[in-house]
């Protein structure tokens, strides 16, 4: 009888360091390329002075709730179309009291934000059309998913802010 004392099957003190050292090193490694990638990319912060903004939030729900209590309802209509620029949009808003009456509106502007691709967005001056109704018509890059935002202010100087998000399509021909 023999006992089998190959040396390639013992584990020895050295193997067991170089596996363990091995392993480890993967680890870091891995750690290190997420660290790298976390650190390189897009931070999620998209305005300036985030901070200030986030503990002046109190204001904004407070202009919210009073803009709530206005009992306004608004509505946005689109329609676009292919140009060679890319798409065009004409867009319709309508602005209601709680009685069903045309709100009025001052300086009316909207804005249209592309939520994943910063440097898209673009501005269309809207002018009143009569009964509630604002008109404007405005060149976007490209269609899709955008958020169509309508700054404004009522009759006594209190902004009025309205966001939507719209799907916009290429339009016809």
């Amino acid at each position: 009888m023999s006992i089998d004392t190959s040396s390639d099957k013992i584990w020895t003190g050295r193997r067991i360091l170089i596996g363990l050292s091995a392993f480890f090193l993967s680890v870091f490694a891995a750690n290190g390329i997420m660290v790298f990638y976390a650190l390189t990319t897009f931070d999620g912060v998209e305005t300036d002075d985030a901070y200030r903004k986030g503990r002046a939030y109190n204001h904004v729900l407070e202009a919210d709730a009073a803009q709530n209590a206005l009992g306004w309802t608004t509505a946005i209509k689109i329609m676009s179309s292919r140009s060679p620029e890319g798409v065009s949009v004409y867009t319709t808003v309508t602005v209601t009291t709680v009685d069903g009456q045309p709100a009025p509106l001052v300086n009316p502007t909207l804005t249209f934000w592309r939520p994943t691709v910063q440097g898209m967005d673009a501005e269309a001056e809207i002018t009143p059309a009569g009964d509630g109704t604002y008109q404007g018509v405005s060149q976007l890059q490209r269609p899709g998913n955008w958020i169509i935002r309508l700054n404004a202010e009522t009759p006594d100087g209190r902004p009025y802010v309205y966001e939507e998000r719209q799907f916009i399509q290429p339009g016809a021909g």
